[in-house]
Parts: C-alpha cells; structure tokens; sequence
C-alpha cells in the first residue's frame, strides 16, 4: 500500500514519456517540477472538465473522449487536456501507466495533446477516480441555449453507446449467465470505439441551421433532452418509438433491468437545427446515424410519447448507478 505523489522516476516513466506535442497552439506542456502549460490562439478558447468515476473499464479512452465531445458540441476543436489520476492505494505506478498507454493511444487519435495534470495514489478512493480537463479553439462558439421554438432535436448514433461498452466489461459474468454470448460480450465491448461525437460535431456546426448542440451523458437521452430543453426554458416532445437502440444494447438493458434511455450515451449527439432533413442527409453522407426524435416547444412540459410511452421527463440519477442493486 502506498499512499502521495509518483516518484520522479515513476512520473516521467509511466506518465511524461506518454505524452507528445502535436498541436502549434501549444507551447509548454509537462515536464518534471513545471507548474503551468501553456497554450495560445487567436481563437474562442473552450475549455470543460468532467470525472470518470462509474468504471474501471475504459477509462483511459473516456477520459479523453467525453471531454472532447463537450468541446466539439460548442462548435470547437479539441486542442490539449490536463489530467488527474487518483488512484487506491494498493495499486502501482505500472496501473497508472496502463491507464496513460490507453489514455495517449486515444488522444493521438484525435491529435489532442496531454499537456499536463496530477497523479498520487491516495486512500481516499477504492477505485482509480480521474478527471479530464479539455481545452479547444472556436471560431464561433454554439451555446446549448441556443435552441428556437419549433426546432427540431435529431439524435446520432443510437441509445447508450458508452454504457453498453462499460456494462459488458463490467458486468461480463453476469450477463454470460443471463445467456448472452462471449461474442457479444465482444461486439458490445467494442462500442467503445464509437464514443467520440467529434466527426458528426464537425458537420453539424458547419450548417447555419444548426442552433445548438449537446451531448448525451450521464442521464441517458431522456436526461439529455431534459437538460436542453432547460437550458432553453422550453418544452420538448420526444418520440420515444423513434430513438434507436441496437439489438445488443437492449439484450443487455434486458439483462440487468436498465433502460437504455436513461444509461450514460457518450457518442450520441442532440442537434437541434430549423432545417432537419438538410442535417440528416448531411450526416448520413459523412457515414453518421441520425433520426429525428423530437420537437423544441413553448410549453415548458417535457415528455415523451409513442411505443406505449408517456412520461415527463426530467434530469434522474444515470441507472448505470443502479445495477449492482438490480436482481
């Protein structure tokens, strides 16, 4: 058990050594005993934070991607990031590597440089905690509040993206005893590689019509449209039988007695646009999923209909929370 900050050694090790410059914006990034990272731009600098607590799996690459998607929604580009790494104290320096070897593979991937951040392993948490703090450039910036009476929401991708990769990781024996198949399991596990929003981020924010955007993250769908509808001081109308969800999301929502529209969705966008079929195409010509789920109201009532389905919506506790509890 150990307890406070890597060794030097360890530090440039482990972590340091993972980390490379590729963007001009930035001129001072980590180093042994360097305060500060510097970046600089002409541009709107964007910058969001955001936690990786709900999983042990992954956690490299959402580290990276969720915050992305946040700078990519506002209409940027993601330039560098700074990260701390909190980790149990029965873990070893070679855990934190692991978990840099994962986090640079994606942020190489995305041209995001890591420019700096905090490791220590404390007592405090029985599982590794990081948080990512992303900054990105902007021409012109797309806030959430953005939206019109009338707009309509459009959806990319499918229903909780991110949670099915996390629950078939985390939740691995579980569901093989429910009946699902390894390779499933597999195919599930590999959702992963569709949480990055950046692609369809680029396109939207290119199209005028486009009045705002946002992720969806903890909360699900539901939540997500909750929050922009909020945001707006609106009203929202969702058709719940419209939302797609994939035949092993929803064998796996089945399994442990979730909704898939209330699970983390990292990789789903909502754009709301006045011009949606113009979007749709756009996105589909760029190889991205998307359908129209809903309507931006006046009235300040947020449901969702259709299959069956009418409920209020608000912002509730993401239900991957909840699984270790179901039975």
């Amino acid at each position: 058990m150990r307890l406070g900050k890597l060794s030097s050694e360890e530090l440039s090790k482990f972590v340091i050594s993972k980390t490379t410059l590729k963007n001009a914006e930035v001129v001072q990034s980590a180093g042994l005993a360097e305060d500060c990272s510097a970046i600089k731009s002409d541009k709107f600098i964007l910058l969001t934070t955001d936690p990786i607590t709900a999983t042990g799996a992954h956690a490299g690459e959402l580290a990276i991607t969720v915050s992305a998607n946040d700078v990519a929604v506002c209409g940027g580009t993601p330039i560098c990031c700074l990260l701390t790494i909190i980790a149990p104290s029965d873990s070893t320096a070679k855990t934190v590597g692991d978990f840099m070897t994962a986090a640079s593979k994606m942020a190489a991937e995305m041209n995001i440089d890591i420019i700096g951040g905090h490791t220590e392993f404390s007592d405090a948490v029985n599982k590794m905690v990081v948080v990512c703090t992303m900054a990105g450039t902007a021409k012109k910036i797309l806030k959430t509040s953005g939206a019109k009476a009338g707009d309509s929401i459009i959806m990319t991708k499918a229903a909780a993206v991110e949670a099915t990769a996390i629950m078939a990781v985390d939740y691995k024996e579980r569901l093989l005893e429910a009946g699902l198949t390894a390779a499933e399991l597999k195919e599930a596990a590999g959702y992963i590689n569709s949480v990055s929003a950046l692609a369809e981020a680029a396109v939207a924010a290119k199209l005028p019509e486009t009045h705002c955007m946002h992720d969806v993250t903890e909360g699900g769908v539901y939540g997500a449209v909750a929050e922009l509808a909020e945001a707006n001081s609106m009203g929202a109308t969702v058709y719940a039988d419209r939302i797609p969800v994939t035949r092993l999301t929803a064998k796996i929502c089945k399994a442990l007695k979730v909704s898939p529209m209330r699970l983390i969705g990292s990789g789903s966008i909502l754009i709301v646009t006045s011009a949606p079929e113009k979007t749709v195409k756009a996105l589909e010509k760029a190889g991205v999923q998307a359908t129209v789920i809903g309507t931006l109201r006046t009235n300040k009532e947020i449901t969702a209909i259709g299959a069956g389905v009418s409920e209020k919506l608000k912002v509730k506790p993401d239900e991957l929370l909840s699984i270790k509890n179901n039975t």
